[in-house]
């Protein structure tokens, strides 16, 4: 595997480093190379009742809760069938409003890869999908493919509410 500190190519231009998260068999979002912390296979996920489809699961992980988005389900509006299954999980770290770095989940259809990125590759976040735009504070063109970079801390760091209110 490449060398994953941050470097320059060809061009001398500053080359920095994404993960690749898969949330559906046919969407895929990125987040920076230092937000994804752990991959983990999630035996027992908690559903809380009462809350949208896309946050009702968390699951307990090193002593504490972690809270788990299903950003298909929130971008689709549409309730995934449960499963017993064991759930792909990227749990990442972002910092909050207050400036505490906190932790939460992405449940994932498959396994993140980490690409380079350098600047010619940045999109307007305006090219986006308008159900990305509010979620993504950045974006990027890798493969002929568009990649929204998710705003962790508008994720995370809302409630339920706040998130519905964004579509």
């Amino acid at each position: 595997m490449s060398d994953l500190s941050p470097n320059t190519n060809e061009s001398s231009e500053p080359a920095l480093g994404a993960w690749i998260l898969p949330i559906s068999s046919t969407q895929s979002v990125a987040v920076g190379r230092h937000e994804l912390k752990y991959i983990e296979y999630v035996e027992t996920v908690v559903d809380l009742p009462g809350v949208p489809a896309f946050c009702e699961h968390g699951f307990l992980w090193r002593n504490r809760f972690i809270p788990a988005l299903d950003l298909w389900s929130l971008l689709t509006r549409r309730r995934m069938p449960a499963t017993n299954a064991e759930h792909l999980a990227a749990i990442i770290a972002y910092e909050t409003a207050q400036g505490e770095i906190a932790m939460g989940a992405i449940l994932l259809a498959g396994v993140p890869k980490l690409v380079t990125v350098v600047p010619a590759q940045s999109v307007a976040v305006s090219d986006l999908h308008e159900e990305w735009q509010l979620l993504s504070h950045a974006a990027f063109k890798d493969e002929n493919t568009l990649y929204p970079v998710l705003d962790l801390r508008c994720l995370f760091d809302k409630t339920p509410a706040d998130l519905l209110s964004l579509h």
